[in-house]
C-alpha cells in the first residue's frame, strides 16, 4: 500500500447491483461514495459516475439513470439543440454531434443529470449539458 493510499484510506470499494453489473468507487468521504461504471450510451462506451453509500448506489439517482439510458434518442435530440445552440452563439457552423464531439460521461445528480461531449478537435473543450427530467437546461464549457 503506498503512503497516498495510508493517508487517505484510498482503497476502492467494489459492490454488485442488479441492474448495472460490478460498480467500482472513486470517491469515499465517510458513508458517502461515488461509484463509476462503464456503459453504452449513443454509440458510445462513455463512464457513468453516481453517488451511493458504501452498500450501492443511490435509489433516486439510479431512476434518473434509468430513465436518461431509456429515452436515448429525446436525450440525444435535446443535446444536440444544446450544443447547435451554442456553435450558433460563436457564429460556427454545427454539424452533428458525431461530427464535433466525442461522448465522456455522464455524471447522475439528485435533481437531474450532466451529460459530457468533449470535442474531438482542438482546443479539445468539454461542453456539459445539464438535464432535469430529460430536458436540457444549460451548457456549461470547461477547457
Amino acid at each position: 500500500m503506498g503512503l497516498f493510499e495510508k493517508l487517505f484510506g484510498s482503497k476502492k470499494l467494489k459492490t454488485t447491483d442488479s441492474d448495472f453489473g460490478e460498480i467500482e468507487s472513486f470517491s469515499v468521504r465517510g458513508d458517502n461514495v461515488g461509484w463509476t461504471f462503464k456503459r453504452r450510451f449513443l454509440d458510445s462506451e462513455i463512464e457513468v459516475l453516481i453517488d451511493g453509500d458504501k452498500e450501492k448506489i443511490s435509489e433516486n439517482q439510479k431512476l434518473t439513470l434509468t430513465s436518461a439510458l431509456k429515452n436515448e434518442s429525446e436525450i440525444k435530440s435535446e443535446s444536440e439543440k444544446a450544443l447547435k445552440e451554442q456553435f450558433d452563439n460563436a457564429e460556427m457552423e454545427f454539424i452533428s454531434v458525431e461530427k464535433h464531439f466525442d461522448v465522456s460521461s455522464i455524471s447522475v445528480k439528485d435533481n437531474g443529470f450532466e451529460l459530457t461531449f468533449k470535442e474531438k478537435n482542438e482546443p479539445y473543450y468539454y461542453f456539459n449539458v445539464h438535464f432535469e427530467n430529460n430536458k436540457q437546461v444549460g451548457v456549461s464549457i470547461d477547457g
